[in-house]
């Protein structure tokens, strides 16, 4: 079955060894080691009034969907943060040679080192030619899956999403590239596909990877 972990991280910055409410504003990004794949996690922390912290987290290479964050704190170099949505909490220190909060992420009684710095996910690359719906029937070992790519190109750069209905309403990021005929789709941890794209640009003849095994899929362009 195919599952994805939906992971998330907050970060705060401070100048000195004490990191106060007041400097865990801003956009921030680090990478967790999940047992499947390492994943970026980017972060945006506001404060409202009184000092108060808000804020979202992402996944990138999961989801483009921002997920809320609670309990925001950071105290006494502390960084404390809960991402309820995942069942995720966060607590870092602040170590001023990393230039960040260095701590760890646990989801689900699972830990992962984390350690998260100012700065932004860097935009999706653009990929031409594949924009559209695409579906397509895998004969899995389980029975038939339906598989669904969605394509679509805009100021952000190329944002593939991937989904089997079959298995549930959940859609995930995937990598996509294209280079001549070739295509290539890929999730994180999970598995990926690669095919050819006929001349008249509406079918993917290929093969679905994953757990060390493929079998052979066909995608074909709706409309």
């Amino acid at each position: 079955m195919i599952k994805t972990w939906i992971l998330s991280g907050l970060l705060a910055t401070a100048t000195g060894t004490t990191a106060l409410a007041q400097d865990a504003t801003g956009d921030w990004i680090g990478t967790v080691k999940t047992p499947a794949a390492e994943l970026t996690i980017t972060t945006h922390v506001e404060a409202g009034a009184g000092g108060a912290l808000s804020g979202y987290a992402g996944s990138p290479d999961q989801t483009p969907k921002p997920l809320p964050m609670a309990d925001i704190a950071a105290k006494d170099g502390t960084l404390t943060f809960a991402v309820p949505i995942v069942k995720g909490t966060y607590t870092g220190k602040w170590d001023p040679a990393a230039k960040g909060w260095v701590g760890t992420f646990t989801q689900l009684g699972y830990e992962m080192p984390l350690t998260l710095v100012h700065g932004k996910a860097p935009p999706r690359p653009v990929v031409a030619g594949l924009d559209g719906d695409w579906s397509g029937v895998l004969a899995a070992p389980q029975g038939d899956l339906r598989l669904v790519l969605k394509v679509k190109t805009g100021p952000d750069g190329t944002l593939a999403m991937f989904a089997s209905p079959d298995q549930g309403p959940q859609q995930m990021v995937a990598a996509l590239t294209h280079e001549g005929d070739a295509v290539t789709v890929q999730l994180k941890g999970i598995g990926g596909f690669d095919g050819k794209l006929a001349p008249d640009g509406k079918t993917l003849d290929g093969h679905w990877r994953q757990g060390g095994g493929s079998l052979p899929l066909t995608m074909k362009k709706d409309g």
